[in-house]
Formats: C-alpha cells, sequence, structure tokens
C-alpha cells in the first residue's frame, strides 16, 4: 500500500529570498589607542622558557606515572588471580621505571614546592597511591602483613605527602580485599574472610585515632566503614551457608542411619557433622596468609609479626598532627597578610600612599616571619591560602606601582619592592597582575565621572589593562588555574574600551554636558503644569 503511494511533491524554494545583502566594502581598522602614557611595562616572554621547562617535564611525569599505573593495575589483576609470580614481575617492571627523582632532574629536585607542585599536577600521586595498594595486597597474599616497608621509589621526601599517599594505599588495599573476601566467599572459605574482617576493623580502629580535616583523606576513610560492614555480612552468610550445609550433611547422615538400622551408627555420624562444622566456624585466625603446608615447628619459630604494624601507624599519626596544627597556625597568620594587603588596595584607591605604604611593610614583615617559621618546614603550606595571600600582595604591590610611578612591575621589580626575604613563585605573580586589571578598571570608571578631562587617565588605565592581557596571551599556558580570570581581564578591557567610546562622544561628538541654570527646573515644571492644566 505504501509502495504504491506517490512521491511528495517537494517544492525547492530559497530560503533566504527577500533578503537584500548589500555589497562588500572593506571597513576601515580599528583605531589603536593613544599608548604611551605608561613609563614602563613588563615582558612576559621572560617566563616562557620557564613554563615551557615545567610543562615538558610535567609530560615526562605524566608518561613515567601513566606507565607505572598500568603495571600496577596488571600487577592487581595477577594477585585477585592468585598469580602471585606474575605479579612480582609487574612490580620488578615498575621498579626499572625512572624515579620522580631522575624525571624532574636535580635542579625541580632540589626546590621542595616546585617538586610538590610537579607531582600534584602531574598525576605522580596517583601513581604513587595505586602501587603502595598493590605492594600491600602482595604483602598480605605472601605474608600475612598489610603495611608492607614503603620503597624509596614512592617517596617524594615531603613527609606528610609521602604519609597521606601511605594512608591512602592501605585504604584501597582494604577496598581490593573487598573483592578479595567476595572470591573466597564463593568457596565458603570462612577463615579467609574473617581474616579480612579483622584487618579492616583493625585499620578502622587505627584511623579512627587520626583527626583528619576535610580533605580526599578524610572522604576515603569514610569508606572503609562499608568495608567492615561488607566484610560482616559476607562472614554471616558464609556461616549461616556452613550451617545449613552441615544440617543437610546431618539430615543425609540420619536417613542413611534410619535405612540401616543402626542407632548407633546414626549418632555418631551426626556427632562428626557437628565436629566438622564447629571446626569450620571457630578455628583460629592466624596472622600469617602464607603457604604453610607444615604444621610441625611453627609454635618452635619466630613469633609473627602482626597483621597491621601500628608503631608505623603511630609515627604516621605523630607527623600528621605536627603538619596539621601548623596549617592551623598558619591560616590564621595569612590572615593578617590577606588583610593588610586589602587594606592597602582601599588606600591606594583614595591615593592613600602612606599608609599604603604601611600596610605592606607589614605584610612582607608577617609573611617573611610565616614563611621562616613555619612553611620552610614544611612545603605543602608553600600553597593554599598563604600562597593566596601573597597574591594578594603582590596585587597590592603592582597597584601602587602604578598609581605613584605609571609602572607595570616585571616579576624582577615586584619581587624587589615588597622586601619578602623569599621569592614569589610566578603563578603568584601572574595572579596579582590579573587581578591587578579589576583596581585599574575601578580608576578608569571612577576618572570618568570628570568627563572629557579623564581622557588620558583612562587611556592610561586601558595602556595597562592591555599590557597584562597581551602579555598573559603570550604565554604557552597559565599555571595554577590562571586561565579562568582570563574572562574577567577581557571584560575590564572591554569596559574601559566602552568608557572612552562615551567619553569620545562627549569631546568630538557634539555634546555638551552642563548643569541646569537657576530656576529653570521650575519653569520647566510650570510649562508642564499648563500643559497637563491645557489638555485636560
Amino acid at each position: 500500500m505504501e509502495a504504491q503511494m506517490a512521491a511528495p511533491v517537494v517544492v525547492e524554494t530559497d530560503p533566504m529570498e527577500g533578503i537584500e545583502v548589500p555589497r562588500s566594502c572593506r571597513p576601515s581598522l580599528p583605531t589603536a589607542a593613544n599608548l604611551g602614557h605608561l613609563r614602563g611595562r613588563p615582558d612576559f616572554k621572560e617566563h616562557i622558557g620557564d613554563l615551557e621547562d615545567a610543562q615538558a617535564t610535567g609530560k615526562r611525569l605524566q608518561e613515567m606515572a601513566s606507565s607505572g599505573r598500568r603495571l600496577t593495575q596488571t600487577a592487581t589483576a595477577c594477585l585477585h588471580r592468585g598469580d602471585l609470580e606474575g605479579a612480582a614481575v609487574a612490580l620488578r617492571e615498575v621498579k626499572e621505571l625512572p624515579s620522580p627523582k631522575e624525571v624532574m632532574g636535580e635542579v625541580h629536585w632540589q626546590d621542595p614546592c616546585r617538586r610538590l607542585r610537579l607531582t600534584e599536577s602531574n598525576q605522580v600521586a596517583w601513581f604513587i597511591e595505586g602501587h603502595l595498594s598493590c605492594l600491600s595486597l602482595m604483602s598480605f597474599f605472601e605474608q600475612g602483613v598489610l603495611t608492607p616497608q614503603v620503597p624509596d621509589f614512592c617517596r617524594i621526601s615531603i613527609d606528610d605527602q609521602d604519609d597521606e599517599r601511605y594512608l591512602l594505599g592501605l585504604i584501597e588495599a582494604i577496598r581490593e580485599l573487598e573483592r578479595y573476601g567476595v572470591n573466597r566467599g564463593q568457596a565458603l572459605d570462612l577463615e579467609s574472610i574473617r581474616l579480612c574482617l579483622s584487618v579492616a576493623q583493625c585499620l578502622e580502629q587505627a584511623l579512627g585515632q587520626f583527626d583528619f580535616r576535610n580533605s580526599e583523606l578524610r572522604r576515603r576513610f569514610d569508606s572503609v566503614k562499608y568495608c567492615v560492614k561488607k566484610f560482616e555480612n559476607l562472614a554471616y552468610e558464609v556461616d549461616l551457608a556452613l550451617q545449613r550445609a552441615a544440617a543437610a550433611e546431618a539430615a543425609a547422615a540420619l536417613a542413611s542411619g534410619g535405612s540401616s538400622g543402626s542407632g548407633g551408627g546414626t549418632s555418631s555420624a551426626s556427632a562428626g557433622a557437628d565436629a566438622a562444622l564447629t571446626s569450620a566456624r571457630t578455628k583460629p585466625i592466624e596472622p600469617s596468609a602464607g603457604k604453610s603446608g607444615e604444621g610441625g615447628g611453627e609454635e618452635d619459630g619466630p613469633e609473627k609479626p602482626p597483621i597491621l604494624d601500628l608503631k608505623v601507624l603511630a609515627e604516621v599519626k605523630v607527623r600528621y598532627d605536627r603538619f596539621d596544627a601548623a596549617r592551623e597556625l598558619v591560616l590564621k597568620r595569612s590572615r593578617d597578610v590577606n588583610k593588610g594587603a586589602k587594606n592597602a588596595v582601599y588606600a591606594l584607591q583614595r591615593a592613600d600612599y602612606r599608609k599604603a605604604d604601611e600596610h605592606l611593610r607589614q605584610c612582607a614583615k608577617e609573611a617573611s616571619a610565616i614563611f621562616r617559621d613555619i612553611v620552610a618546614n614544611f612545603p605543602t603550606l608553600r600553597g593554599g591560602f598563604f600562597s593566596s595571600s601573597l597574591e594578594e600582595m603582590a596585587e597590592a604591590l603592582a597597584f601602587r606601582a602604578f598609581r605613584k610611578d605609571r609602572l607595570v612591575l616585571s616579576r624582577k621589580d615586584l619581587q624587589e619592592a615588597s622586601g619578602l626575604s623569599f621569592d614569589l613563585a610566578i603563578h603568584e605573580y601572574l595572579g596579582g597582575m590579573m587581578d591587578l586589571t579589576g583596581e585599574v578598571g575601578r580608576v578608569a570608571i571612577r576618572a570618568a565621572q570628570k568627563g572629557r578631562q579623564a581622557i588620558p587617565e583612562v587611556e592610561l588605565c586601558l595602556e595597562c589593562v592591555d599590557a597584562v592581557h597581551a602579555g598573559a596571551r603570550e604565554l604557552p599556558y597559565l599555571p595554577m588555574g590562571l586561565g579562568k580570570k582570563m574572562g574577567m581581564l577581557r571584560s575590564t578591557l572591554a569596559k574601559i574600551e566602552g568608557t572612552l567610546y562615551e567619553l569620545a562622544l562627549l569631546s568630538r561628538g557634539g555634546l555638551r554636558v552642563q548643569a541646569p541654570a537657576a530656576g529653570a527646573g521650575e519653569e520647566d515644571e510650570e510649562d508642564a503644569e499648563r500643559g497637563v492644566s491645557s489638555r485636560m
């Protein structure tokens, strides 16, 4: 029926019919702003070499971490198949990979802050965590111990970071043991499941002694209790299955005994089934799960190690508590640096240079003290809120140079003007310069209230923002997430250009802005009232 239907008639019409398009005409080129008001502007190209070097190093680290993670996953898969030899081969291949220190080179490695940024941003920490998890699982299957010795390959020589990776590796190993427990549940191996349950409960109690802050480690610790619950369910279900099997065996023995007519045989069969069930349910858990076919000399041998080395975890806790106390102190003292830098910016908006200089000197003094007393011993604390405070300080220093001297400072000049006893990182300098454009935009908008006389000042602001924008565009990439600030920078640039357009209408468009003469407003109101009356 459908084949016999005629195809619909397609009417070819031009959907653009009736639209008039003018002929092409070459437009005028954009007019360059009247630049040249600044007395100095930095060359951002001087940072390209450092950024490209860090980018190349990061790429090599990612390749190493990716290869290591792949081999670690292969080893873990072999362990879940019971192939300890295959897992050992994969782990030996991991050892043959270049270490993070070898990949970075001596220059990057000797700077703890740079070393930390490179390992955090290039998947090295992710690889180390997985590798430690696999080593823990391997140690558990070979020796019955979940806390292995950490090889130098898995250390970045920053205690708090190494400790956190170690704890995360243990938690991931417990989650892998959950899969192992399900596997042994298929064989109704109650002993192995109870062993896993005891390990998980012990780790949960040990980690419960830590006062974890709100971090990835805290969230991952919360998953341990779900592993404990899973093992408890497995132990209960397997125990119940063994009881059902024993009851079925006893019933079968009773049935066979009843048919043969031997009451004594029935009693002995039932007793044998009960004894087998009791042995399966109450067999003591040994701390070692190694292969031991010889049962003779175990009592005379050396004492077996515990499943978890609580001494190692206690040392980790001591270092963690010390780091956490230092972190709280840095957060508290960094607020003074942040507040002082913001107050300096507010003073500079009012052209109060004396007060701004006072705030900046105090910021430099406090920041240098924080670095000397705390951050120098805990490189991890160089980032976070302390780094954000330094970025605010860099913004205030750059704003002072712009307002007072009509300068856009280079990184070297800003470092000299800061009075800090340590070097600012490149991302702190760039972040401060990009934030500077927001304050300069406020200066331009406020200056525009003066009318056409404000054009040179607004052009100065435009030149400053344009210098930062053009310099940022020349860089191969913006480190530490600074790319998100480019949108606001472009917005500020467009607002200042719009302000110059409005000022051009005032100066060259024949417009006049003049206050009304005295009494003019009253006459206008009287005329309006008369007009309304006549219409009524």
